[in-house]
């Protein structure tokens, strides 16, 4: 198979693959009847060549093959940080989280299919790489936000992106808001009423920090810190996320992101090898 692989739209005879592979002629032609009667390679009936069949497909990526290399990335994440980890994805205008490895001692657990609308100020590391009418869009959707809340996204978004990643506050408002989030999830939808709920975080608290808030604290309290996983063209598609859900340090913050960082590439790259199933 790893020889047709070589040349999927070109066929073999029987001759060349016995002497690639060093095989009689008997026992070629024993193996390729077996691939041929599961679809794993097809023979075209007039020059008699052997090519790869349509069934290595489906063999190629399992359902769920993917998803477990995940999984066992962010088990060895949450492992070194002692912390919940989640794996994100933007689901149109959702982000839903679709994996959860650890527990959160301190906070409400989280299940997959916890859902919140990507809108401001939610979402913030998946539009901090985008473009100006990306996060132009992403501001909008909040309809009654303040010129001081739109300039303070602005802000941060710039720093998100210098630093490679969100850290979001934990405050009474943030917790109120999340939990009631997740009594309405439902079956995962995001409508009209959760959309307003998550929107009125901004009217009642600052849910992020800047550079300078956080270099001026000695110790923050942090709900969640979250990394971007970027897609093969570029754009955020994922994010791996850290559940901290109590006070970090500045240069403890840096230390974490950097772990989210390094996890987020990892999955980077195995979505680039094997693709995102």
């Amino acid at each position: 198979m790893r020889l047709l692989a070589t040349e999927p739209h070109s066929a073999f005879t029987l001759a060349e693959i016995g002497r690639v592979l060093g095989i009689s002629r008997a026992t070629g032609h024993a193996i390729l009847s077996t691939l041929i009667s599961h679809d794993w390679v097809v023979r075209d009936p007039q020059t008699g060549g052997y090519a790869w069949g349509p069934a290595i497909a489906a063999l190629a990526r399992p359902a769920g093959t993917t998803a477990r290399l995940f999984r066992t990335r962010l088990t060895e994440l949450a492992g070194a940080i002692g912390m919940q980890v989640l794996l994100v994805r933007r689901d149109g205008t959702a982000l839903m989280v679709i994996d959860v490895v650890g527990d959160s001692l301190t906070g409400a657990p989280i299940s997959p299919g916890f859902t919140v609308p990507l809108v401001a100020p939610f979402g913030r590391e998946f539009v901090a790489w985008a473009g100006e009418p990306v996060q132009q869009a992403w501001l909008d959707r909040l309809d009654a936000a303040s010129s001081a809340f739109r300039s303070r996204m602005r802000d941060v978004l710039i720093d998100v992106r210098g630093r490679g990643f969100a850290v979001e506050r934990l405050s009474p408002e943030w917790l109120g808001v999340h939990t009631a989030l997740q009594a309405l999830r439902g079956d995962g939808n995001v409508d009209v009423v959760t959309a307003r709920l998550a929107a009125t975080i901004a009217d009642v608290t600052v849910v992020d920090f800047l550079d300078t808030e956080l270099a001026q604290h000695g110790e923050s309290d942090i709900a969640t810190v979250m990394v971007p996983v970027f897609g093969a063209e570029g754009a955020v598609t994922m994010a791996v996320n850290a559940i901290p859900f109590g006070p970090l340090s500045g240069p403890a913050i840096a230390h974490l992101g950097g772990q989210l960082r390094d996890a987020a590439h990892d999955i980077g790259g195995l979505i680039a090898r094997y693709g995102d199933a």
